[in-house]
């Protein structure tokens, strides 16, 4: 297994190595190439960063995971999030957003029409769970899931209810699966904090598992990790 692991000093260096990252593995890409990007308190300083370059490059947004039965316009849904802190204020036009008060079946069928119709995806951006889950990607879920409504466990709804301050959260979404995001050209890992540290080891060279749905990275080509020291510090020397 091959990955590059890039170190951050503090959240501001982890924000600019992690844009630099994004943007080498767009460099060169013809046409718009198309992006995943997570939600979540993690990736915060890389959108800094991409805010602050006057030279962010230009792509495609496809949607990693979304809450279901939102009505439009409601401040918890992600795409509402990521429109908020990236997509707005670098004028990214040409978005792939789920519906998330859509009928879930017929969305999991227009979402998946989509991906076959435009290919995989250039670069996936990617949080890590506690847990190791990917998106909403839980474990458990296999390698070769595709995207699909998944129930949300007591644990996840508990940790995305602090990101909304009192109000509830859906317990159901809908979330591109493991096999959708192995079929990214490139793949970056954006992992910050110490209780990261065990779950990114055991992700990357524990066993490849759906028990830890991020160990999938195992076996990625393109892999490049972004992490803070405390985060890395159960990394091999």
């Amino acid at each position: 297994m091959r990955y590059n692991i890039i170190a951050a000093s503090n959240n501001e260096d982890f924000g600019k190595k992690a844009s630099q990252a994004f943007a080498r593995t767009l460099d060169g890409a013809t046409g718009l190439p198309k992006v995943i990007l997570p939600t979540g308190s993690t990736p915060e300083p890389f959108y800094a960063a991409l805010r602050d370059d006057p030279f962010s490059p230009d792509f495609s947004y496809l949607q990693l995971d979304e809450y279901l039965g939102l009505k439009a316009g409601d401040i918890r849904l992600f795409s509402e999030w990521l429109g908020r802190d990236v997509l707005d204020p670098l004028n990214i036009t040409n978005r792939m957003v789920f519906n998330s008060a859509a009928d879930p079946q017929s969305e999991v069928q227009r979402i998946m029409s989509w991906c076959m119709e435009n290919g995989a995806a250039h670069t996936a951006v990617i949080g890590l769970g506690n847990n190791g889950h990917v998106g909403f990607n839980e474990p458990g879920s296999s390698f070769g899931s595709r995207v699909r409504v998944v129930d949300l466990t007591p644990e996840t709804i508990a940790a995305n209810q602090s990101y909304w301050k009192g109000q509830t959260v859906p317990t159901q979404a809908i979330t591109l699966g493991i096999a959708d995001l192995i079929e990214a050209k490139n793949t970056i890992l954006l992992v910050r904090g110490a209780g990261k540290a065990e779950i990114l080891y055991q992700a990357l060279h524990g066993p490849v598992t759906p028990d830890v749905p991020a160990s999938y990275l195992q076996c990625q080509k393109n892999l490049t990790i972004v992490a803070d020291k405390a985060a890395l510090s159960r990394m091999p020397r």
